[in-house]
């Protein structure tokens, strides 16, 4: 935990880069961010050329080190408390203990049956990001990914990489996964406040807080009605399923707290990012500052290996505002400092292009759909019953706003209706992580709209106040229902096996296992499996259609084909319901357990 607090204090350096207009309070709380933004880039890039090593990890902190203290003397900083908002204050801690809990006990937690996680998609996302953070913890890089032998990992893991770091310090899966996301809930917090702030009142920032959290649709509705229809109004008891990602009722806007906050663990630090680039971006477009647009592409450039649906949302909003720029002011300053910014970008995203290219075929799977999810249904409908008002309310919100200030939400709309039309990865519901964003800012022009009539009459104040409720409803079910499950993700037989590999086994090794969401072969030892969970490799664009019936052959007792597979196989883990009996002279039982018994294979 040292070098966390070392990284986080190294961000104070950073925070002068930021327009002067925007509070010290502010600055200082998104510091720590970007000191482990700024920290886990420089290792990243590094480990291209040294692995993640302990040389790579001294160097990246001697780099963020000296960038921090020239960053302090060339932008210092006025030190001043002035003007904390309680609105701000009291809101934020709310939404930080609340969240913080849930990380804190459902995320990868210790306990005396194993280790726990929450329910719903953080059970399957742990297990995932267990296994690429024990994978990088190896130290190879580009790492293989530990689901498909022979298949380098293309993913935006730059998060599980700063995980990792902290895993080689001997710090807990649970504190190397938690700590960093709070640092970046309060930096997104601090920097949504700032840009409502920038448009309207506290009272708006803290509306658009609940809309974000505590969205989306009607679910609520629905759940009222299968209470009515079983009779039972144990409303707590008789909450079984989700309903803000239900598909009985063709509800998939999960809410953002259950459905992306605590199991994408990428999404945090990519909203910091994208928040940045938008405060920066804006300062830019008011002062022509050549540096904040130069930041801006900087930031772009490295957010494919943070959260690639915050890259997609951010080139869109850089192709809005930036021809909207050149058409308005036909400035060659404007074009020339354009130019320089995407050659930035460009620069600075290029390892990640190149791992990119180089392993996946995007024409397989990116295509064009008519709407998001909506399997047929109208797509009015669809939405309202997706998100309730708030799209038409945003609406209202953007035409209240000046009209020098609405260029800024123009990417949310364009983002959205592309959403509906082009489908970026095998799974279609992924798109959701493009939609955040649009949400976000739809929230925000909601809450505008709301607040400039809050304080018109008391029957304004009912009015907005119950709709807000009806809004919030549905959130509040999903948040409810992830607070009730919990559950064991590695008992004891599974840490002990891992224990074994991690002492006994090469990280080269390639296992045969059986192909579960949570196996702890690649989930706690990082170790390469033949084939693992095919959800995970489905959704991430990977043909594991062979490798499968190969692997279904083998572990039924098959051993006919072991030598002849696509990659050298080292170890066959059987399940405790599938123990081989007996097996032939070129496997030899090294290990056994309860749950697990390994053969090693004689190459």
């Amino acid at each position: 935990m040292i070098l966390l607090i070392m990284i986080s204090v190294l961000g104070i350096g950073f925070i002068g880069i930021f327009p002067k207009k925007i509070p010290f309070y502010l600055k200082l709380l998104v510091a720590p961010s970007l000191g482990l933004i700024v920290f886990t880039s420089m290792s990243l890039y590094l480990s291209f050329l040294l692995g993640l090593d302990l040389l790579a990890i001294i160097l990246s902190l001697l780099i963020c080190g000296i960038l921090s203290v020239l960053s302090h003397i060339k932008f210092p900083t006025k030190i001043n408390f002035f003007g904390i908002s309680r609105i701000f204050i009291v809101s934020s801690l709310v939404v930080l203990i609340s969240i913080s809990y849930l990380m804190f006990s459902q995320t990868l937690k210790s306990s005396a049956f194993g280790i726990e996680s929450g329910g719903g998609g953080l059970y399957g996302d742990s297990a995932l990001h267990a296994a690429y953070t024990s994978r990088l913890a190896t130290g190879e890089f580009p790492p293989t990914t530990p689901l498909f032998a022979g298949k380098t990992l293309v993913y935006p893991f730059a998060n599980d990489l700063l995980s990792a770091t902290l895993r080689k310090f001997q710090t807990s899966f649970n504190l190397s996964f938690v700590f960093p996301q709070v640092i970046f809930l309060i930096a997104v917090l601090s920097l949504i406040y700032q840009i409502v702030r920038k448009f309207s009142d506290d009272r708006s920032y803290a509306t658009a807080l609940i809309l974000l959290l505590l969205g989306w649709g009607i679910g609520a509705f629905f759940y009222i009605s299968d209470l009515a229809v079983n009779g039972n109004f144990n409303v707590l008891g008789n909450l079984t399923k989700d309903y803000t990602n239900n598909p009985d009722f063709n509800l998939h806007l999960h809410n953002i707290v259950t459905g992306l906050i605590l199991p994408e663990r990428s999404l945090l630090p990519g909203l910091v990012i994208g928040l940045m680039i938008f405060l920066f971006s804006a300062e830019y477009m008011e002062s022509f500052k050549l540096r904040f647009i130069l930041l801006s592409g900087l930031l772009l450039g490295i957010l494919p290996f943070w959260h690639t649906h915050t890259f997609i949302y951010f080139v869109i909003f850089f192709l809005t505002i930036g021809t909207w720029q050149i058409i308005k002011t036909r400035s060659y300053k404007i074009i020339r400092d354009l130019i320089f910014s995407a050659l930035v970008a460009l620069f600075a995203a290029l390892p990640f292009i190149i791992l990119f290219l180089l392993n996946l075929n995007p024409m397989s799977f990116l295509r064009f759909e008519s709407g998001w999810q909506n399997g047929g249904e109208n797509l009015i409908v669809f939405w309202f019953k997706n998100s309730f008002l708030i799209i038409p309310l945003s609406i209202l919100g953007f035409l209240t706003i000046a009209k020098e200030k609405r260029i800024y939400f123009i990417p949310a709309y364009i983002a959205f209706l592309i959403s509906n039309i082009i489908i970026f990865q095998p799974w279609e519901w992924d798109n959701i992580k493009l939609l955040t964003w649009s949400f976000l800012f739809f929230s925000v022009l909601t809450a505008i709209y709301l607040s400039n009539f809050f304080n018109k009459n008391f029957l304004f104040k009912i009015i907005i106040s119950l709709l807000i409720l009806f809004s919030s409803l549905s959130g509040i079910l999903s948040i409810t229902l992830q607070f009730k499950n919990k559950f064991v993700i590695y008992d004891q037989d599974d840490i002990a096996l891992a224990d074994w590999a991690n002492t006994n086994t090469s990280i080269d090794d390639v296992f045969i296992i059986d192909p579960r969401p949570n196996h702890p072969i690649p989930g706690l030892t990082g170790r390469i499996s033949y084939i693992g969970y095919p959800g995970h490799l489905w959704v991430h664009g990977i043909d594991y259609s062979k490798r499968e019936i190969e692997n279904t052959k083998l572990l039924s007792g098959d051993f006919s084909n072991i030598n002849n597979l696509a990659v050298s196989i080292s170890y066959v883990v059987f399940p405790n319901n599938s123990y081989a009996p007996s097996f032939p002279s070129l496997l030899t039982e090294v290990y056994l357990n309860q749950k697990y018994q390994v053969l090693k294979v004689k190459n």
